[in-house]
C-alpha cells in the first residue's frame, strides 16, 4: 500500500496514527515537517494479513521519490485534508497512480476534527466530483482525524476488506527489485530495501546489480515487514542482506535481478498526456521515470505530428542514460524543467529498431503491438506479435522468459487459442514455437529458391543440397538447422519435394533436353574434344561460346553436365575431354609398368605430346585417383595402378 495526496495533507501523520511508526527519519524532515524521501512501514491487520506501506513525499519538488514510491504498490489511499480539498498535487498524483496502472484505492478525508459537518460534507460531495469519471468514481471515502484516531479503526477495517479481493500477482520467471535504500549494518553488511515487482527470490539466490554489473550477489538474508522469512515474491516489500556488494557499486534508478538483463536506451511505447495545456510536436525533450530510475530522454512521435492534452501517441523515446526495462512496464513523463508531469505510458519494446522514417506501415505495425499489450488479457497477441518481430521460430522457455510468463501457461495457450497461428515442435532442447504463416512463407521461399535452380540447370533432375538451402535462408543456428531438416522431411511427406541423389527437387520436376540444348551440348563437347592435349580453360571456352549466345550460366551449366555424364574432366578452371584424360591414363601406366625407375614430367609430356599446364593437371589427377606416386622428380606406378591395367 502506498499514500498519495498533496503536501501538508498529512499522509505521514495518518501511517503513524495507523501503524505506530513515524517515516520521517531524517533530521531535515523533522525540521522542515515534510516528508522528503520515501517512508517505509507496514500495518498488520486484524485479518492476519499484513501490508508493507510506502509513505511518498507530496512537495511537487520531490514528485521523482513520489513516482518511485508509487511504482509497484497496489493499493493506494489518496489522502485528502477536509479543510483543504482537492489541491494541485492532489491532482498530479492521482494521475500518476492511474497512469502506474494501480488499480485499487481508498480515500482518506483527513483532519476531519478541523472542519464542522458541512464542511465535511462539501468536502466529500467535491471528492465525489473529482472521482465520477474515473476508474475510482465507486471508491470509498472515510473520514479520519490522525490526530485524534477517530476513523482510524474503520480505515483498518476497510484495507482489511480491500486486501482480501486485491487477486495476487503472477510471479512470473524474471524477479526485479528497484533499489530504493541502502545501508550498513554492523556485523551483517549491505541490506538494501525495495519493493518486489516481478518474480521471487529465497534466501541463498544469487542476483545481478543491474544496469552495468556482471558480479553475481549472494543474499544472506530477506526480511519482510521486519521479520526474517526465506523467501518474498512480487508484491511485497524485501530487505535483502547480501554479499559481494560494495556502497560504492550503488547508484539510484538499479535493481537486483535473477536475470542478467541486457540494458536499453531506446524504447517503443504507448504515450498518454495529462488533462494539461501541453503540446508535444514531433520531437520533445522530457525526464523520464520509472521506478526509481529517470533520466533525460528524447520522445518521437510515430503516428502523429502533434499530441495535446489528454491525447494518446505512440512513440519512441530515446534515453540519455540505458534503463533496465521489460515490456508492459510502466513510466511517467515530465517537461525538460521537471516542473510539470506531462504524462506517461506503457512499454510496448524495449529492444526496437531505430524508427527513422514515419511510415504508415510502421504506425500500423505498432498499432497492433499497442493493442495487445494494453488489452492485458491478449497473451495470444503477444506471442504473435514475438515471434513475427524476431523472424524465426523460438522455443517456449526463451518466449516465456521475455513475455514473463510461466512455459506451461504460454505451451497452454498457443495450443488452445492458437492451434491455427502456431506450430509446436517437440525438440530435444523443449517445444518449438512457429508461427504458422512464418512457416508458409518459408516454404514458398524453399519452393521459388528450387524453382530457380532449376530453370538454371533444366537438364538435370537433381536440385540444390540442403546444405546450400540452408545458406540461402541464412540458417545458421542449431536449431534453425534442426528446424529446416524438420520442415524439409515435411514437404518431402507432403510431396511438395522429392530426393534426388544428395540434392532436394521438385516433385514435378523432370530433366528435359530439347533438340536446340543437345545440340549446345555436342557442340561443346566437340570442342573440348578438338583441343585435344593442348591447354584450354574455361576463359578460352567462354569466349566460343559467347559467339554462340551461350552466356555464362549456360556455359557451366553445359560443362557440369558433361562432367556429370562423365564426358570432361573440369575443375573450375582447366578442361580436358575424357578421352583424352584415359589415353594419358593409359600410356603413362604402361610405360611405368616397364620403368623400375619410373619417368620424370619432361618424359610423361614427350610421351602424350601435351603442355606443361594439361601435364600437371594430369598428374594430380593421377595422383589423387592412387595410380600413380612422385618420388623427387620421377613419376612411379603404384598397385592400384598395376591393377587398373589388368
Amino acid at each position: 500500500m502506498g499514500t498519495a495526496g498533496h503536501v501538508d495533507h498529512g499522509k505521514t501523520a495518518l501511517i503513524k496514527a495507523l501503524t505506530g511508526i513515524d517515516c520521517d527519519t531524517h533530521k531535515e524532515e523533522k525540521e522542515r515537517g515534510i516528508t522528503i524521501n520515501l517512508g517505509f512501514s507496514h500495518l498488520d491487520l486484524p485479518s492476519g494479513n499484513s501490508i508493507g506501506i510506502v509513505d511518498v513525499p507530496g512537495h511537487k519538488d520531490f514528485i521523482k521519490t513520489m513516482v518511485a514510491g508509487a511504482y509497484g504498490i497496489d493499493l493506494v489511499l489518496l489522502v485528502v485534508a477536509a479543510d483543504s480539498g482537492i489541491m494541485p498535487q492532489t491532482t498530479e498524483h492521482f494521475n500518476i497512480i492511474r497512469m502506474l496502472g494501480i488499480k485499487h484505492a481508498i480515500v482518506v478525508l483527513n483532519k476531519t476534527d478541523l472542519v464542522d459537518e458541512e464542511m465535511l460534507e462539501l468536502a466529500k460531495f467535491e471528492i465525489m466530483e473529482f472521482l465520477e469519471k474515473t476508474p475510482f468514481k465507486d471508491a470509498q471515502i472515510i473520514g479520519v482525524s490522525s490526530l485524534t484516531g477517530c476513523g482510524i479503526s474503520e480505515l483498518t477495517e476497510q484495507i482489511d476488506r480491500m486486501v482480501s479481493i486485491i487477486p495476487e500477482r503472477k510471479t512470473g520467471n524474471i524477479f526485479r527489485l528497484y533499489i530504493d535504500r541502502i545501508f550498513n549494518i554492523k556485523g551483517h553488511g549491505l541490506v538494501v530495501t525495495g519493493s518486489v515487482l516481478n518474480g521471487a527470490v529465497e534466501t541463498g539466490d544469487e542476483l545481478f546489480l543491474l544496469p552495468g554489473r556482471n558480479d553475481r550477489l549472494k543474499i544472506r538474508s530477506i526480511e519482510r515487514h521486519g521479520k526474517t522469512v526465506q523467501k518474498v515474491v512480487a508484491g511485497e516489500r524485501a530487505a535483502l542482506n547480501l554479499s559481494g556488494l560494495k556502497f560504492i557499486d550503488f547508484e539510484r534508478g538499479m535493481l537486483l535481478s535473477n536475470r542478467d538483463i541486457t540494458e536499453t536506451a531506446l524504447l517503443d511505447a504507448h504515450l498518454k498526456l495529462f488533462e494539461n495545456d501541453v503540446r508535444l510536436g514531433v520531437w520533445s525533450q522530457v525526464i523520464f521515470h520509472t521506478g526509481t530510475f529517470n533520466t533525460k530522454g528524447r520522445i518521437h512521435l510515430i503516428d502523429k505530428d502533434l499530441v495535446q492534452g489528454g491525447e494518446e501517441a505512440i512513440v519512441q523515446i530515446h534515453l540519455e542514460k540505458p534503463a533496465i526495462l521489460l515490456n508492459k512496464d510502466k513510466f511517467i513523463i515530465r517537461n525538460s524543467s521537471n516542473d510539470l508531469t506531462l504524462g506517461g505510458g506503457t512499454i510496448v519494446d524495449v529492444s526496437p529498431l531505430h524508427h527513422r522514417r514515419r511510415t504508415e506501415k510502421l504506425a500500423n505495425s505498432l498499432k497492433q503491438v499497442v493493442n495487445a499489450i494494453l488489452s492485458q488479457e491478449n497473451m495470444l497477441s503477444l506471442i504473435e506479435l514475438e515471434l513475427k518481430k524476431e523472424g524465426r521460430p523460438l522455443f517456449a522457455h526463451s518466449l516465456a522468459l521475455s513475455l514473463d510468463i510461466e512455459i506451461d501457461e504460454l505451451v497452454e495457450i498457443c495450443t488452445t487459442e492458437g492451434a491455427n497461428s502456431i506450430l509446436i515442435y517437440d525438440f530435444q532442447e523443449g517445444k518449438l514455437l512457429v508461427s504458422a504463416a512464418f512457416e508458409q512463407a518459408l516454404t514458398e521461399k524453399i519452393v521459388e529458391e528450387i524453382t530457380l535452380h532449376h530453370q538454371k540447370n533444366q537438364i538435370f533432375e537433381d536440385g540444390p543440397e540442403q546444405k546450400e538451402m540452408a545458406g540461402k535462408l541464412n540458417f545458421k543456428s542449431a536449431t534453425e538447422l534442426k528446424y529446416l531438416d524438420l520442415l524439409i522431411k515435411k514437404m518431402l511427406g507432403n510431396s511438395i519435394l522429392k530426393k534426388s541423389g544428395k540434392t532436394l527437387a521438385l516433385q514435378s520436376h523432370r530433366a528435359m533436353i530439347d533438340p536446340k540444348m543437345q545440340e549446345q551440348i555436342d557442340w561443346l563437347e566437340q570442342t573440348i574434344l578438338d583441343f585435344g592435349m593442348q591447354k584450354t580453360s574455361y576463359p578460352e571456352l567462354e569466349t566460343l561460346a559467347l559467339k554462340r549466345n551461350l552466356n555464362k550460366g549456360l556455359l557451366k551449366m553445359l560443362l557440369n553436365y558433361l562432367v556429370r555424364k562423365s564426358r570432361i574432366f573440369y575443375d573450375g578452371e582447366d578442361v580436358i575431354h575424357q578421352t583424352m584424360v584415359e589415353s594419358a591414363r593409359q600410356k603413362l601406366l604402361k610405360t611405368l609398368a616397364t620403368k623400375a625407375n619410373g619417368i620424370n614430367e619432361k618424359e610423361f609430356r614427350e610421351l602424350i605430346g601435351g603442355t606443361k599446364k594439361i601435364v600437371q593437371v594430369l598428374i594430380d589427377l593421377f595422383i589423387d585417383e592412387g595410380i600413380i606416386e612422385k618420388r623427387t622428380f620421377y613419376l612411379m606406378i603404384t598397385e592400384e595402378g598395376r591393377e587398373y591395367l589388368r
